[in-house]
């Protein structure tokens, strides 16, 4: 089974390294890097020309954000597909990760005895990087933390990572089925990529970034291709906006205040656009009392108190003509019943 592992730079010199030092180390072999820069102005570029200049398959002048980039990045693959290739896979994954030796042997290994899942979910662990008292120094530390192991939906209908934050004691080790991947690292078979594009998007390019991956998941899952969790598939990730799973909400407004305002914005109106997109009435009659209080709260307070989400929130209505069309399109391909849907809601 050919591998195509899409990787999206943004300014990620620092961890590239890393990343191309784990790929060198797998034990499966059948796989191909290529990358898509998304405008970086640091060193990124200069190290994909010098040290692996075969994978870098393109360079933006400007950032185009997480959604567009991999749509870009799928697009090429599809153009340049080989028919003689037997179910070919794509690995979407972030550039600021480190894959364990048998990652992509694992998850390869589980689609084969898993014919019936169309993707799957590794385990993903945190790593921090820690100055060592020489700011030119810099060591990693691979935790047993939980980054995440898929996602999960809530009953206001907001998707979290299942078990971030969490030490690893093997609480998640079991191979079920998940409402979808985290946009973080999947692999996903190609004949199942194809039955998911809306207009021409694999990722909704409006939603630039944040939530892009729960809006793909909440589509699979409407279209009854199954994504399995694989415990034995394992690395670590850097992730830059994080937090538990399970945090109180004097917590999340404490995290809240510690993101950078633009992806604040992004993830309080892409949860908005996720909904219009994709929940259909009768569902939204069951969760109103949780989507009130959740996102109210949120909307609010990033109302009142945040410029950027407010300037977010008050340009949405530009996207919401192009949202209801997507709405239609999404909700007269679905499959899957409002029971199956909501069989996954904890």
């Amino acid at each position: 089974m050919k591998v195509y592992c899409h990787l999206l730079t943004w300014n990620d010199h620092r961890y590239l390294p890393e990343l191309f030092a784990s790929f060198d180390a797998q034990t499966y072999r059948d796989f191909s890097v290529r990358v898509l820069d998304n405008g970086s102005n640091d060193k990124t570029v200069e190290y994909l020309q010098t040290h692996v200049p075969q994978t870098l398959v393109g360079h933006n002048v400007r950032n185009l954000g997480f959604a567009e980039g991999h749509n870009q990045l799928v697009r090429f693959t599809l153009e340049h597909e080989i028919g003689s290739e037997i179910d070919p896979c794509i690995l979407i994954m972030n550039s600021d990760m480190i894959l364990h030796k048998d990652a992509i042997k694992n998850m390869v290994e589980a689609l084969d005895a898993h014919p019936e899942w169309s993707a799957v979910q590794p385990k993903v662990y945190r790593a921090f990087g820690e100055h060592t008292g020489d700011e030119s120094l810099k060591e990693t530390v691979l935790s047993d933390i939980l980054d995440t192991t898929g996602l999960r939906v809530q009953k206001g209908w907001r998707m979290t990572d299942r078990g971030a934050g969490e030490m690893d004691s093997g609480q998640y080790d079991s191979h079920i089925e998940l409402f979808g991947p985290a946009g973080a690292i999947f692999m996903i078979r190609l004949s199942a990529l194809k039955e998911l594009f809306v207009n021409a998007e694999l990722f909704d390019r409006e939603f630039f970034a944040y939530r892009e991956d729960c809006d793909l998941a909440w589509r699979m899952a409407g279209k009854r291709l199954k994504t399995g969790f694989v415990p034995s598939a394992t690395l670590h990730h850097y992730r830059g906006m994080y937090g538990a799973e399970r945090l109180s909400f004097w917590k999340r407004l404490r995290n809240r205040q510690g993101q950078r305002p633009f992806f604040a914005a992004l993830s309080t109106r892409n949860q908005l656009f996720l909904l219009l997109k994709n929940l259909s009435f009768g569902d939204l009659c069951l969760a109103l009392p949780w989507i009130v209080w959740n996102e109210g709260i949120r909307v609010g307070y990033g109302f009142l108190f945040e410029p950027e989400t407010r300037r977010c929130l008050l340009g949405m209505w530009k996207a919401v003509g192009s949202m209801m069309a997507k709405r239609k399109t999404i909700l007269a391909t679905r499959i899957a019943t409002g029971g199956e849907l909501r069989s996954y809601v904890v």
